[in-house]
């Protein structure tokens, strides 16, 4: 790419292009978004969105010859509030820098790294759902309380053993039970948790499609992930044949900043945790502001150019239903 000699028009078409490509750069959002519902939202239609769920009973009921057909139950469930947050970076380029840089300079990889900042910060965002799981609310970096309790009127946590209904006095938990490290007993207590504990507001069983498992990038917990799911035998050997049952049994997904604090600085007590994640999983990501880029003309003092970044968001989850976590201490 050529930057040397480069005018103003120039370098805010070359920053355009870099700015496009910020959130293929970052390759963990992509993974973390499989997790959630994602809308892009409309302009000038508010900054907050309601997220509800709602309920009815799950079987038909038998009609006898000339009776009547059963009615069956409709109820609301819980409800979320998902509020935009906006976000923003801005990098300063001196006259000299933008006119006479050559292609062995840091231009290429400041404006490679504005791109970047916003689909970084909603990586992180998006990730601390599953990092603050057994919190209702955490303090972030810019020192906001973030709410990440769910619907219920007890606010509990993602990971919970008492998640409540709105149809009935049982409750469920999300907690995988014994919160041990991934393996293959474990994963089995997972299936037998995904079996008994996913029911829906009358206090039903519903049957979810859980196909993923997560994990941070521990590279203990990877192996024994991939090892489970990918692992063969020896043809030579006397088992020749035998099938992985678990080849193909559900996708794993690796979120570098599951194990991170409320700034993003590395956590080892989280890089054990993991968690087995349903399709039907109600999280949500409404996008106010797909991650742009903004530049401001010369300033008139310094001659310096100030390039910008911009990106608006919300984040919620309604109900814990659909993932269930472990997380050992």
């Amino acid at each position: 790419m050529l930057i040397s000699s480069l005018q103003f028009p120039d370098l805010v078409d070359t920053v355009g292009r870099m700015h496009e490509m910020g959130e293929y750069l970052v390759e963990d959002l992509a993974e973390v978004k499989k997790l959630y519902k994602v809308e892009n939202i409309p302009a000038h239609t508010g900054t907050q969105r309601i997220h509800d769920e709602y309920d009815t009973e799950t079987y038909a009921r038998l009609k006898i010859e000339g009776g009547d057909a059963s009615k069956v139950q409709a109820i609301k469930g819980w409800s979320k509030t998902a509020t935009m947050r906006r976000f923003a970076a801005e990098i300063d380029l001196t006259h000299e820098m933008s006119k006479f840089a050559t292609s062995d300079s840091n231009l290429v990889n400041k404006m490679t790294a504005l791109s970047k900042y916003c689909p970084q910060r909603m990586a992180l965002d998006l990730t601390h759902r599953f990092t603050f799981a057994t919190s209702t609310s955490y303090v972030d970096m810019d020192g906001e309380t973030i709410d990440v309790s769910m619907g219920s009127d007890t606010g509990t946590a993602l990971v919970d053993s008492t998640q409540d209904l709105t149809g009935s006095t049982a409750t469920y938990s999300t907690v995988i039970t014994g919160t041990p490290a991934f393996s293959k007993g474990a994963y089995q207590v997972a299936r037998e948790r995904a079996n008994t504990q996913i029911v829906s507001n009358f206090g039903e069983r519903r049957v979810y499609n859980f196909k993923s498992v997560v994990t941070s990038d521990d590279p203990a917990t990877i192996d024994a992930v991939q090892i489970l799911k990918r692992s063969t035998t020896d043809p030579t050997q006397n088992n020749q044949g035998v099938v992985n049952t678990y080849s193909g049994s559900f996708e794993h997904i690796i979120l570098p900043r599951l194990a991170t604090t409320a700034t993003g600085a590395y956590d080892s007590s989280k890089a054990k945790w993991w968690f087995y994640v349903a399709e039907e999983a109600s999280m949500y990501l409404d996008i106010y502001e797909n991650s742009y880029m903004k530049a401001q003309d010369e300033d008139v003092h310094n001659d310096n150019i100030t390039f910008g970044t911009r990106g608006a968001y919300a984040i919620c989850a309604v109900v814990a239903r659909g993932i269930l976590g472990s997380c050992p201490a």
